[in-house]
């Protein structure tokens, strides 16, 4: 089964909606220049989640102090680092906090995934996407990954495909990555940072679809 994480949840409706879709992950940005960005105070929405979703925690470059405020009050099962973050900060992280972690890699080329390696006996998870920059997590749509090249990667860490996904192209990119697990955000939404239930229904049915 090919598991799904939309990211950039805000509201409760919309979380309620991906449990009752039986979503695997839940992503919540932490990035004050995100129009994504959550407050961690926002208890009830946390509470919502626990035991019912996997908790992505997204953090971009973050200090300790920082993941500490949202590890106590969120209880993420995944952190997800999004930014410039080096394998030896990510080892750092995920030994001071014992939380399983999810690096993102920019893929630009054949060349993107050398450096991939480096973060193998580190992290838990690879998420390949097409950018790792402000214009993405400001809201804004990004182009896609060429998905062959992904095809290429060797390693043994498991992977999300993400960058410019949305129901009209997930079965290719799928097919043409050999994508095991997928993210989306900006596809799912009518506008940046407001989701739709029109177009999650149409991504997850067509996810869904390749596993029936």
């Amino acid at each position: 089964m090919t598991e799904i994480k939309v990211c950039g949840i805000k509201k409760e409706d919309d979380l309620l909606r991906l449990i009752d879709l039986n979503v695997t992950w839940a992503g919540f940005v932490f990035y004050k220049d995100s129009i994504r960005n959550v407050d961690y105070n926002h208890d009830s929405l946390f509470e919502i989640a626990r035991n019912k979703i996997g908790i992505v925690s997204l953090f971009v470059n973050p200090r300790n102090e920082f993941i500490s405020k949202i590890v106590k009050t969120v209880k993420p099962d995944l952190i997800q680092l999004h930014g410039f973050e080096t394998p030896s900060r990510c080892n750092e992280i995920k030994k001071m906090f014992g939380i399983p972690i999810m690096k993102a890699i920019e893929v630009k080329n054949s060349e993107s995934l050398k450096q991939v390696y480096k973060y193998e006996e580190i992290v838990d998870k690879f998420l390949f996407d097409s950018k790792l920059t402000k214009q993405k997590l400001q809201g804004k749509k990004t182009n896609k990954i060429n998905w062959d090249i992904l095809k290429q990667y060797r390693g043994d860490r498991k992977w999300m495909l993400a960058g410019g996904l949305n129901h009209r192209n997930i079965i290719e990119a799928i097919k043409k990555s050999n994508s095991k697990n997928v993210d989306v955000s900006s596809g799912v939404e009518s506008s940046p940072g407001v989701k739709s239930k029109v177009l999650l229904n149409k991504f997850i049915n067509k996810v869904r679809s390749l596993n029936s």
